[in-house]
C-alpha cells in the first residue's frame, strides 16, 4: 500500500507502435537486409533490361548511334506499316509453332507416362532413357538433327533412299511446306520429357483404390483413363501447358540454328523475328517493338499460370 499522504502518479500508457512496424511487421529490420539483394538483382535483371527496351521502341535507333525519338512509329511500322505482312506471318507460325508442339507433347507425353506407370521389367532404367533428351543442351540436340534433316549425309534420307520409300532426297529445312513441321519435330522430341516426368509424377499421386474400385464397377483402361487419370491431372495438364508454351513460344535456338527463319520466312517465328531485326539489320528500335507487342499474350498466361499454381497450392494445405 501507498504510504498516507503519497499521491500515485498514473500509470504509463503504453508506447503506439511505430506505423512501420505495424505495416511490415516486427522483423521488417531484419527482413530489408535479406530481401534487398534479390531486389537489386531483379531490378537489374528484369526491371531496367525492361524499360530500356520500351524506351529503344520508342526509337529510331541502330546500332552504335544516338537515335532519335519516333513515338509508336516502330508499332504502326509492324503492325499496319512496311513489316507488316513479316510481323503478322511470324505470328501466325507462332502459333501454328507452338500449337502443334504443345499438342504432340501432349500426345507422347501422355502416352510415356501411361507406359511407365505400369509395372514393367527395369523400369527405372527405361524412365532414365526416356529423360535423355531433356538432359541434352540444346544446341548439341539441334545440330544433332540438323544432321539428321541433311538431304546429302542425313541419316533419315539415307535410310528411307536405302528401304526405298524415296527416290530423291527429302529437303527437310529447305522445303517451305516441311521445315516448320521438321523444326517442330526436334523441339517435341527434346520437350515431351518433361511432360511426362509431370503426368507421371501427377500418375502416382492418384490412389490406387480409386482404380481398383472402378474395375469392380467394370470400367476398363479407357474408362479409367477419362474419368479417373485425367481429371485428377487437370490441375497437372493446365500448369505444365502454360509452363512448356511460354517456353516454347519465346525459345529461338532452333529455329535458329536449324533454318534461320528461311525459307522464304516460313520458320520465322517472332522471337526470330526480333532476333533478326535487332542483331542482324542493327536496328535496336524495331527489335525491341516485336517482343514488346507480343508480351501482352504472355502477360495474361503468367497471370493465369500463377493464379493456378497458387489456388493450387492453398487447395493442398
Amino acid at each position: 500500500m501507498a504510504a498516507p499522504g503519497r499521491v500515485l502518479a498514473p500509470a504509463a500508457a503504453p508506447r503506439a507502435r511505430p506505423r512501420l512496424t505495424e505495416a511490415l511487421g516486427p522483423d521488417w529490420q531484419l527482413a530489408v537486409p535479406l530481401v534487398l539483394p534479390i531486389l537489386c538483382v531483379m531490378l537489374g535483371l528484369i526491371a531496367f533490361p525492361f524499360l530500356s527496351s520500351i524506351w529503344y521502341s520508342l526509337n529510331d535507333i541502330r546500332v552504335g548511334g544516338a537515335g532519335r525519338f519516333v513515338g509508336l512509329a516502330n508499332y504502326q511500322s509492324l503492325i499496319s506499316g512496311a513489316l507488316a505482312d513479316r510481323f503478322w506471318n511470324s505470328v501466325q507460325v507462332s502459333v501454328i509453332y507452338t500449337g502443334g508442339a504443345l499438342l504432340l507433347k501432349f500426345v507422347i507425353g501422355m502416352t510415356t507416362a501411361l507406359i511407365l506407370h505400369q509395372h514393367l521389367v527395369a523400369r527405372n532404367w527405361w524412365r532414365a532413357l526416356v529423360f535423355i533428351p531433356w538432359s541434352i543442351p540444346s544446341v548439341v540436340s539441334a545440330y544433332t538433327w540438323k544432321w539428321m534433316y541433311d538431304d546429302v549425309h542425313g541419316v533419315i534420307n539415307l535410310k528411307l533412299m536405302s528401304w526405298g520409300v524415296i527416290h530423291y532426297p527429302i529437303l527437310f529445312l529447305a522445303d517451305i511446306n516441311i521445315a516448320l513441321w521438321a523444326v517442330m519435330g526436334a523441339v517435341v522430341w527434346r520437350g515431351f520429357p518433361f511432360w511426362t516426368m509431370t503426368f507421371l509424377a501427377g500418375m502416382q499421386s492418384i490412389p490406387a483404390d480409386m482404380y481398383d474400385a472402378a474395375h469392380i464397377d467394370g470400367a476398363g483402361a479407357v474408362k479409367s483413363f477419362f474419368y479417373i487419370t485425367l481429371p485428377n491431372l487437370a490441375s497437372v495438364i493446365v500448369v505444365t501447358t502454360m509452363l512448356s508454351g511460354i517456353w516454347t513460344a519465346n525459345e529461338v535456338q532452333y529455329v535458329y540454328l536449324l533454318t534461320r527463319g528461311g525459307p522464304a520466312n516460313a520458320t520465322e517465328t517472332f522471337p526470330m523475328l526480333a532476333l533478326t531485326l535487332g542483331v542482324s539489320n542493327f536496328d535496336l528500335g524495331m527489335g525491341a517493338t516485336v517482343p514488346l507487342l507480343m508480351f501482352p499474350v504472355f502477360a495474361v498466361a503468367i497471370w493465369f499460370l500463377t493464379r493456378r499454381m497458387l489456388s493450387s497450392e492453398g487447395g493442398a494445405r
